[in-house]
């Protein structure tokens, strides 16, 4: 509440005052007790008449008629009323009969004005007719009160003698039968009231008239039945009645004496219940009036007055007002518009507040004017009522107003008073301009003003001395009177006409620069901040949203029915706000999505379950009394009721309070409806930062999708990386690239699986042809047909032939081969591949369709083996088994076209195919057909290749008398049925031996045995089961051989028996001849009192004849003792290197060599070194060959070293060394071992032939005499050391080397290669070299050719090898 003005007592006096405002609220008339002035002020408390009355008595009654023309005034005592003519300044006496008037009151719908008096009489004063008509005896007593109808012209008047009576305006009772209503109590505070029935569908308003009885009861009277009212009785506690009101539909609001204040409803069924009783007032209250205009009840009492809402029925506290203690409130009165509430004292004082404010606002971009007094307007910047503002006095209180950059406009009528309003100190008028008539809007910019009156728009500047002064009136037609809607902003004047257009007049230019033409008549233009958009509201009431800069006009749907005003966003220009009375309705603009644009209604944002953003609408209800005026980054800013200003966050943007608003602190909930405002309103960048937050795939997948339907192809490409969804992701890449929006709304429709608008919207787009491609990949070929025959002609034979294959597949054969033939018109010959595609469709649809020859025909000219197998698959379906066959075999698929030449009996013409099959079951029916004939040898020729042994063996043995090719056929197979039936044969024929053969093959082991055993044939039976019989078969055999003393046979089967002590006994005592066996024996029995027993035997302890050491040998094999077979082993290579056969003495100590390397157990040294000079000596013959006397030479000198293990041939063996010396220039070895040789027990056994050579050799030495052997010096493998070749023993490190198999040398780490079967080492140049005279390995006879020898290019893992080996030597 702001307190408007106050009226003292130098107006008043110091007693009580009577006031009364005139209708329309223009004038208050106001006198003080004992005064003798009236005085009439204005709306801001401004005297503007002083009226002097005849007398100083005291005024009970000032009252204004209806049309505000005349006050009657009624004083204390005075016989007369005073009449004050406002409009003519005159003070006018109306004379009474009866000089005692004690009531008066104006009719409300009428000229009349009613008086009571004294003595119970009435007077109807006109004051049209200025004409008096007396009423008598309408009571007994004095007329106390009244009220008249506020639209029936009757009145209800009130007496002291307790009646009630209703007449009209000329005075004649309405109530049957005259008699009036007669009350218990004295009647006061008469009211009249239009109360809705009980039945809320009826429109009908009961007249109801109320009256005070007795100042304790409200009394209820319908006027359908006047004489039975209802009275309202009320607790005790209330007081008594001070004051009561009627508001809405029949709400009663009454105030008692002790400060309560009840509300009621007059209907039946709720008159009972009290909807509020509050006592708002500590000790009393004094009086109470409402108003429905601001829905608010005012009630004065000993604390002040008290505002009272009527929507809740609480107190306003924020507007309570305080009044003097000692001031008693006498009179309140509430404007009708709600604006004004004013109220007097018994001190002398009128007070005026303003309790509401015409919602009168202005915005021009972020600034903000709006009514703050009834002539003040406040220009504020965004919703800061704090900061910088400009106050603006207005000289009138203005109906209208507008704001502009610099300029306020302030209006009424047909005048508009422009004032500069840029800052605080500068505000002043700067142009007053009167129009020729009433002034519909005004709208500003920064230097002209536009004004819409009578369908026609005013362009001028706004300062008088600005610009040329020259006014521009739209239409240029005097008679076109069209124009709804207009407005200014920037540089451009916009208008809209009834007829339906939209004019964009450039101020710059002074020229129409747009023109838009809607289907119908606009009747409201909201354009934005800079005037590139506008909301259109057409005749039908349909909205739409205008973007001058594409011409696009696009449909709002949601759209309230009735919107007051449309509020852009000054911060977000793609929102706008539509206002009704009572919701905020928020759309948002996207310029730039799938198809073009689009608005929507936003309200409650909700994800499904793919991602797509569902929206369903919802409004942001406005509080009561609030109206919304400017809107900042989703908050709006609201006028209230008394002037102030609010701020309310819309619903779709209360959690998005700028993006410092969501914290990562927030709950996981608050932060997804955060995402999901955001992404309703296309706030991406917030979007993703609360993503990275929340980090959940369906929010990303959301996200994305929302962004792709905005054609936001970089947030998106952002938020399926973050999904992950790389498939996506490239897809996007893609897209990307393009930059024709229907081309890319058509590909992100598709990927939502909306492709009507796909096809759509390629169609639109620079690259049709991408329509055609969609409807191919989706095999929709009729509407790619469709399409192809315009937008790529060059595709339809293409297309045709998908279409003919599709038609094919749904079994549309017709259909399939007309567009085959289609598909082959205007084809390029070089287009092989799709002609033949085409005629293999024709080829098997003409099959299809019955036309074989056709069919075939096609098929056999393409020579395809694959379109000929389709076309005689189809052909078997059909049964026509004939031509399907004749296909198959173009096909070459031999099996079955002999299958179906079978299956029709047409053997002629499946005779060639025969050899070119290879399924068996074919096979077997040919053989079958041909043995039914006869023809026995092709029958057998066919089982055979059918693998059909049984048939085969059948027909050698029954019908071709070939029984040996039978048996053989059988032993190679080991075909269990054909064995049966051979051995059945032989037994027919006498061939037991056969017989039992087969039967052993026939699995029919005990049938054989008996049969062998019968017929003396067990050595058969034994040749049959093999080694692979079972151990009671083998016994029985043994015994077999046992009963008949062939103990060898015996021996045998026992030891396979298993019976090794009985089979070692047999063994031994058959002889020497058997040993070997009887070793086997010992061998696989393992047992330490049969190896004994063997061994005593070898040893001679059964008949003193000791054996062939070689037996102990082997036995030490057999059991696997191998360190006891290597001392065997080279105790009978000594006996053997002894009696001179060095080759037998070489291979065994060989061979146990390699059983030792492979068994990983330690080499005995002397076996190593015996081996070692035994090869020497063994490869000296091929070196002599080979012409390498100095290698051969050094190979007899290792020898000589050892010649005591040579004792055979001690002389042979020394003259090769003197020859080879010799030979190799190696003269002092030469002279050393001829001196030798001339020794008397070794002269006489030097061969005659080279005798006098040595002995010359002996006599006359040669020269170099002391020169020594030409052993050429090599690093040693392991420790670098030189040594000579021959050399094996390093001196330095200790360590053996391995020699070469091929010269005996000493091995280098250069030049490797081994054995690959023996794994002895050889240098490589050296082996490959005697490979070429011999392909035998000089150590294990073994055949190689020279790339048999590996190539080693890092000898050391062998080298290491061999150094572990030679470590492991130990001697014997």
């Amino acid at each position: 509440m702001k307190k408007l003005f106050t009226l003292g007592p130098q107006f008043h006096g110091h007693g009580s005052v009577i006031f009364a405002w005139q209708p329309g609220g223009s004038l208050v008339a106001s006198i003080g007790e004992g005064q003798r002035n009236l005085f009439l002020f204005d709306r801001r408390g401004v005297q503007v008449e002083e009226v002097a009355l005849k007398s100083t008595a005291k005024v009970i009654q000032l009252e204004w008629d209806k049309d505000g023309e005349l006050l009657a005034i009624l004083q204390q005592g005075e016989g007369t009323v005073m009449l004050w003519r406002h409009a003519e300044k005159k003070l006018e006496v109306l004379e009474m009969n009866t000089k005692d008037p004690t009531f008066l009151a104006w009719s409300k719908s009428g000229p009349q004005l009613m008086i009571g008096t004294a003595r119970g009489n009435m007077m109807i004063y006109n004051k049209r007719t200025m004409k008096k008509q007396t009423i008598m005896g309408k009571h007994t007593k004095k007329v106390s009160c009244g009220a008249w109808h506020s639209a029936e012209n009757i009145f209800a008047a009130g007496s002291e003698d307790k009646t009630i009576t209703l007449s009209g305006e000329d005075g004649d009772s309405v109530m049957k039968g005259d008699d009036p209503l007669r009350l218990k109590n004295e009647p006061s505070m008469v009211q009249f009231a239009g109360v809705r029935g009980d039945n809320p569908n009826e429109s009908y308003r009961e007249k109801i008239v109320s009256i005070v009885l007795g100042d304790v009861s409200l009394l209820l009277c319908n006027m359908r039945e006047p004489h039975k009212p209802t009275e309202l009785s009320f607790q005790v506690k209330y007081g008594t009645i001070k004051s009561y009101c009627w508001f809405g539909d029949g709400f009663l609001v009454i105030g008692f004496s002790l400060g309560y204040v009840v509300i009621i409803s007059s209907q039946m069924r709720e008159m009972s219940e009290e909807l509020s009783s509050v006592k708002y007032h500590q000790s009393s209250l004094d009086c109470l009036c409402c108003s429905k205009a601001a829905g608010k009840i005012a009630s004065a009492g000993d604390d002040g007055i008290r505002i009272i809402s009527i929507k809740d029925f609480k107190e306003i506290k924020g507007e309570r007002i305080q009044i003097r203690p000692e001031a008693r409130v006498t009179q309140m009165h509430w404007s009708e518009d709600g604006e004004l509430l004013s109220f007097c004292t018994e001190a002398g004082w009128v007070y005026c507040y303003l309790a509401k404010l015409t919602a009168l606002s202005a915005t021009c971009n972020s600034r903000l004017a709006y009514l703050t007094s009834l002539r003040e307007m406040t220009v504020i910047e965004g919703a800061n009522e704090q900061g910088n503002k400009v106050v603006v006095p207005t000289d009138v209180e203005p109906a209208f107003v507008a704001l502009g950059p610099s300029h306020l406009a302030t209006g009424m009528n047909n005048r508009i008073w422009f004032y500069s309003c840029a800052q605080q100190s500068g505000s002043r008028l700067v142009n007053e301009v009167e129009y020729i008539g009433s002034v519909e809007t005004v709208s500003l910019n920064a230097t002209h003003a536009c004004v819409l009156i009578e369908g026609r728009v005013y362009l001028h500047p706004i300062e008088r001395n600005s610009g040329d002064g020259k006014t521009s009136i739209f239409p240029r037609n005097e008679d076109d009177r069209t124009i709804t809607c207009a407005s200014i902003v920037g540089n451009f004047l916009i208008y809209a006409q009834s007829n339906g257009r939209l004019q964009y007049y450039s101020l710059i230019d002074g020229k129409e620069v747009n023109e838009y033409n809607h289907d119908s008549g606009i009747r409201k233009c909201f354009p934005n901040q800079e005037g590139t958009r506008a909301v259109l509201i057409d005749t039908s009431g349909s909205a739409w949203l205008y973007n001058p800069v594409n011409d696009d006009c696009v449909s709002i749907q949601d759209f309230p029915t009735v919107c007051d005003r449309v509020l852009w966003d000054t911060v977000d220009s793609s929102i706008f706000v539509a206002t009704d009375q009572a919701n905020l309705y928020t759309f948002i603009y996207t310029q730039v999505e799938v198809g073009g644009s689009g608005v929507r209604c936003l309200g409650n944002v909700e994800l499904s379950s793919d991602g797509e953003i569902r929206i369903e609408p919802a409004a942001t209800p406005l509080a009561h009394g609030q109206l919304g005026v400017l809107l900042v980054d989703g908050t709006v800013v609201c006028q209230q009721a008394s002037g102030t200003l609010s701020q309310q966050r819309l619903r779709t943007h209360e959690l998005l309070s700028g993006i410092g608003g969501i914290q990562s602190s927030d709950s996981a909930e608050r932060q997804r409806v955060s995402f999901r405002q955001a992404l309703g309103l296309n706030r991406f960048a917030l979007a993703f930062k609360i993503g990275l937050q929340l980090n959940q795939k369906e929010l990303w997948i959301a996200m994305g999708r929302r962004c792709l339907e905005c054609l936001d192809i970089g947030w998106a490409k952002k938020a399926y990386r973050q999904a992950p969804s790389p498939g996506m992701v490239l897809y996007l890449e893609k897209l990307q690239t393009f930059e024709d929006k229907q081309l890319l709304s058509g590909h992100v429709a598709g990927l939502f699986g909306r492709f009507s608008k796909a096809r759509e919207y390629f169609l639109q787009s620079c690259c049709p042809e991408a329509a055609l491609e969609m409807h191919c990949d989706f095999q929709q070929w009729e509407q790619a047909l469709a399409l192809a025959q315009t937008l790529a002609p060059h595709q339809l034979p293409e297309i045709f032939l998908k279409s003919a294959l599709q038609f094919e597949n749904k079994g549309e054969y017709q259909s399939a081969l007309t567009h085959f033939e289609q598909a082959m018109r205007d084809v390029e010959p070089d287009r092989k591949d799709h002609l033949a595609t085409c005629r293999a469709g024709l080829a098997r649809t003409s099959v299809r369709l019955g036309d074989l020859q056709r069919g075939m025909d096609e098929a056999k000219n393409l020579k395809d083996p694959a379109v000929c197998k389709e076309c005689a698959h189809i052909l078997r379906n059909m049964h026509q088994n004939g031509e399907a066959a004749k296909l198959y075999e173009e096909a070459g698929a031999y099996d079955k076209a002999a299958e179906l030449y079978i299956a029709d009996k047409m053997f002629e013409a499946a005779a060639p195919l025969m050899n070119k099959i290879h399924t068996p079951k074919l096979h077997f029916d040919y053989a079958k057909a041909k043995e039914a004939r006869g023809a026995y040898r092709e029958a057998l020729a066919a089982f055979q290749k059918a693998r059909d042994l049984d048939n085969v063996v059948r027909l050698m043995l029954e019908k071709l008398n070939e029984p040996q090719k039978a048996f053989q056929l059988v032993r190679e197979t080991r075909f269990v049925a054909g064995a049966e039936r051979v051995a059945e044969y032989c037994r027919k024929n006498g061939n037991v031996c056969g017989a039992v053969e087969f039967l052993l093959l026939a699995k029919n082991d005990e049938e054989a045995y008996n049969l062998a055993e019968r017929h003396d044939e067990m050595e058969t039976f034994e040749q049959g089961i093999g080694d692979k019989g079972t151990r009671e078969q083998h016994l029985t055999i043994a015994k077999y051989y046992e009963q008949r003393n062939l103990l060898t046979n015996s021996a045998k089967h026992y030891a396979l028996a298993d019976e090794y002590t009985m089979a070692l006994k047999l063994y031994l005592k058959v002889g020497e001849k058997e040993i070997d066996k009887a070793i086997e024996v010992v061998g696989k029995a393992r047992s330490d009192a049969l190896t004994h027993t063997l061994i005593d035997y070898l040893m001679g302890e059964s008949d003193n004849v000791p054996k062939d050491p070689n037996y102990v040998y082997r036995l030490h094999k057999a059991l696997g003792n191998y360190m006891q077979a290597a001392g065997t082993a080279l105790i009978i290579a000594k006996q053997e290197q002894e009696m001179g056969n060095y080759k037998q003495a070489h291979a065994l100590l060989f061979r146990t060599y390699q059983d030792l390397k492979r068994q990983k157990l330690a080499l005995p040294q002397e076996l190593w070194r015996r081996l070692m000079i035994l090869h020497s000596y063994v490869i000296v013959k091929r070196l002599v060959k080979a012409g390498d006397h100095p290698t051969a030479a050094q190979m007899l000198l290792r020898v000589a070293k050892n010649i005591q293990q040579f004792p055979a041939h001690i002389v042979p063996i020394l003259t090769s060394v003197v020859i080879e010396c010799q030979r190799a220039k190696m003269t002092t070895e030469a002279y050393q071992y001829a001196c030798t040789l001339m020794r008397p027990e070794y002269r006489p056994q030097v061969a005659e032939q080279y005798k006098k050579k040595i002995e010359n050799i002996v006599r006359k030495p040669c020269a170099d005499v002391e020169g020594g052997a030409n052993d050429s010096q090599a690093p040693c493998m392991y420790c670098n050391g030189n040594l000579g070749e021959a050399q094996l023993d390093c001196p330095m490190c200790k360590n053996i080397s391995p020699f070469c198999i091929v010269t005996g040398m000493r091995m280098l780490r250069d030049d490797w290669t081994y054995c690959p079967s023996c794994n002895f080492p050889a240098k490589r140049s050296a082996f490959i070299a005697a490979l070429q005279s011999s392909d035998q390995c000089t150590m294990c006879d073994a055949q190689l050719k020279p790339g048999d020898l590996p190539v080693v290019t890092d000898p050391s893992p062998l080298i290491a090898d061999y150094k572990s080996l030679f470590q492991t030597i130990e001697p014997l």
